[in-house]
């Protein structure tokens, strides 16, 4: 990112049992309003390859990815797709 004035969302995790209520999508708005009150110019997160149903979620909600970050978790080679959304 060309920009310094950035806000991580570092995690939403919602337990089965309350997914599909709207649990994370309330904890993202309230994170996206925070982000517009900070006046960053992104809010950006990393979100590992497999997890698709957060890959969805944060694409639905205007994210798009614009980079990978390779770590190691144990003994296996793992992939964030790091993931952005314009602010203002």
């Amino acid at each position: 990112m060309k920009s310094d004035n950035t806000l991580e969302l570092e995690r939403i995790y919602v337990l089965n049992e309350f997914q599909g209520r709207k649990v994370g999508q309330t904890l993202f708005n309230k994170a996206f309003q925070l982000a517009e009150q900070s006046k960053v110019d992104y809010l950006w997160l990393g979100v590992w390859e497999e997890n698709h149903k957060a890959l969805k979620f944060y694409a639905k909600n205007g994210f798009t990815a614009f980079n990978k970050h390779v770590f190691v978790l144990g003994d296996s080679i793992q992939t964030d797709i790091m993931m952005k959304r314009q602010i203002t």
